[in-house]
């Protein structure tokens, strides 16, 4: 298995944490720090990750006037644009 090494700054209180969890474990503290990314890995991106549909919450009425109180010519042309082309016939 190969493996690669990263150098890792590691605050004093987090060490001192470290060193606690890797004694009451039987652990090395690299083996430690290993297996609490391991078992923490899926939580930190379940958190942290940018789940687009996550806490999503539509506008409210105040919020959408403002938003779109503003004119924007270059969209404002470009919904007219999209507005005007032709609807092409179903086939069947």
């Amino acid at each position: 298995m190969k493996t690669n090494t990263y150098p890792l700054a590691v605050p004093s209180d987090l060490l001192k944490d470290l060193r606690k969890a890797a004694q009451a474990t039987g652990l090395s503290v690299a083996d430690t720090m290993r297996q609490s990314m391991r078992l923490g890995l899926p939580g930190l991106v379940t958190r942290l990750s940018p789940d687009p549909l996550r806490n999503l919450k539509p506008l409210t009425p105040a919020e959408s006037r403002r938003c779109f109180a503003i004119p924007d010519p270059e969209f404002d042309a470009l919904a007219a644009h999209c507005a005007a082309l032709p609807v092409p016939i179903p086939e069947e």
